[in-house]
């Protein structure tokens, strides 16, 4: 088990300089807006894809590259917020991110597209980080797991939200006012951010030298407690990003359901996401992150589980899709933030050092998921159910594996 910081730590010597309320909604929209990036232009894909002339394994690959951005930011961003504090480095991608949106509404072809979406993730991305480092900065340990269900919340209605605004915007704007959109929002949060959010980073605290960064990182690579968390929650992302990246071209093209339609599906489908949310909010303070986490992992195999089994004996079946992802969507749900809070406690004096690394591993393994999801791209149903199952089956063997050994 790794050394517990100081609770002095916690203090902050500043305090925000927005009201609660305001705060919270700021911290919501630089946490969830990396988000609502990745599932705002899905139903749109099938249109971009003719638009850009490209294929759909193309512009999968663009959703591919955001999450590779996505994972880079995360390993930049959290020893940057520790050296030069939480507010400037946030002020700097969230400009990147408006930047490369900007790009992205512009681009003429596919590659500027690609291009765009990995600046675009490697800029705003880093809120998601900074925003839940912010929320360890702030607050104290009992009121930690409340923000961090709500922001588990935001990020579970994302999704729900995301495809069906999205097919309107698409509706009324075209694909490119999708990033118009993207970039008006993080334009006013720019501002906002600018005039009013003040610095969270403990004074006392001693940033990582970066000659010490790598010695730094193998030390936390080579805990069993902060690689049971982070490979959990890497394979967790994965079980249900496989659907993520293939229900366009499964729901749209092979079940031929419309882009309003779709959107109404996905979002139906992510519902358990946020009821998971919901639970971790309500039993987070009652029990243990690792119960939690244990019964989650349970509950995604069986989903992964009936997943397979449906989609044998009705291959053609939408409800074979839906129906085994709620439990699978909710076991993510809840066992996502108990994660994050896990892996918060006990690295205070690195705390957005650890947390970058924490969250690039899963974005890591995010993106070689996607990358194997492309390369099975002619087969959605297949490479849904086989990565699905894969990555479920993972789940279940880290937690297993690298639980504490007893003495």
């Amino acid at each position: 088990m790794p050394p517990v910081a100081p609770s002095t730590t916690r203090s902050i010597a500043i305090e925000p300089a927005l009201a609660p309320w305001l705060w919270t909604l700021l911290l919501l929209v630089v946490v969830c807006l990396p988000r609502i990036s990745i599932d705002l232009y899905l139903p749109a894909l099938p249109a971009m894809a003719d638009d850009l002339v490209a294929s759909d394994a193309q512009l999968q690959l663009t959703l591919s590259l955001y999450m590779l951005g996505y994972a880079l930011s995360m390993l930049l961003g959290g020893p940057l917020c520790d050296r030069y504090g939480r507010r400037p480095v946030l002020l700097a991608g969230t400009a990147l991110f408006l930047l490369a949106s900007l790009a992205c509404m512009l681009a003429a072809s596919v590659e500027v597209l690609m291009v765009a979406r990995l600046l675009q993730a490697l800029g705003g991305c880093c809120g998601t980080l900074i925003g839940r480092v912010m929320v360890r900065d702030r607050c104290a340990p009992e009121e930690q797991p409340r923000l961090l269900g709500l922001l588990s919340m935001g990020i579970a209605l994302s999704p729900m939200l995301a495809p069906p605004l999205g097919s309107l915007i698409d509706h009324l704007l075209g694909w490119r006012g999708l990033f118009l959109c993207l970039s008006l929002v993080a334009a006013a949060a720019w501002l906002l951010m600018y005039k009013r959010l003040a610095e969270t980073r403990p004074p006392q605290l001693c940033p990582v030298a970066a000659r010490s960064l790598p010695r730094l990182y193998l030390r936390l690579l080579g805990e069993a407690y902060f690689m049971r968390y982070s490979l959990a929650i890497g394979c967790l992302y994965c079980t249900y990003f496989p659907f993520i990246l293939q229900s366009p071209a499964l729901l749209q093209r092979q079940l031929g359901l419309s882009s309003s339609a779709y959107a109404l599906v996905f979002a139906a489908t992510v519902a358990g996401y946020l009821l998971g949310s919901r639970l971790f909010q309500r039993l987070g303070v009652r029990h243990s992150a690792d119960r939690l986490i244990a019964g989650s992992c349970v509950l995604n195999l069986a989903g992964a589980g009936l997943l397979l089994l449906a989609r044998s004996l009705w291959p053609d079946s939408l409800w074979a899709i839906v129906l085994p992802m709620l439990p699978l969507m909710l076991s993510v749900g809840l066992a996502i933030p108990a994660c994050q809070l896990a892996i918060l406690q006990p690295y205070a004096a690195v705390a957005g050092t650890a947390s970058g690394l924490f969250f690039f591993i899963q974005m890591a393994m995010t993106a070689g998921c996607g990358l194997l999801a492309s390369l099975l791209a002619d087969s959605p149903a297949g490479s849904l159910q086989a990565l699905t199952g894969l990555f479920s089956v993972a789940l279940g063997l880290v937690w297993w594996c690298l639980r504490p050994r007893q003495r």
